[in-house]
């Protein structure tokens, strides 16, 4: 799935937000992404195992 914007919630209480890229895996453990960084606007990967996920928040872009 592409997505303008997914936004992951810690137990802890942080929000981490990521720009303009696609969900690779999505499993029972991990949630795998690119995005592009806000930072230098490169392309990079992102993993959280999913027992650090409180939830989380997409905004899908349906550009096709």
């Amino acid at each position: 799935m592409k997505f303008k914007i997914l936004c992951i919630f810690s137990p802890m209480g942080h929000t981490f937000t990521f720009r303009d890229g696609e969900v690779v895996c999505d499993n029972e453990t991990m949630l795998v992404f690119t995005y592009s960084a806000m930072s230098d606007g490169n392309k990079k990967t992102g993993k959280f195992p999913k027992n650090n996920i409180l939830g989380w928040s997409v905004t899908e872009d349906k550009k096709k």
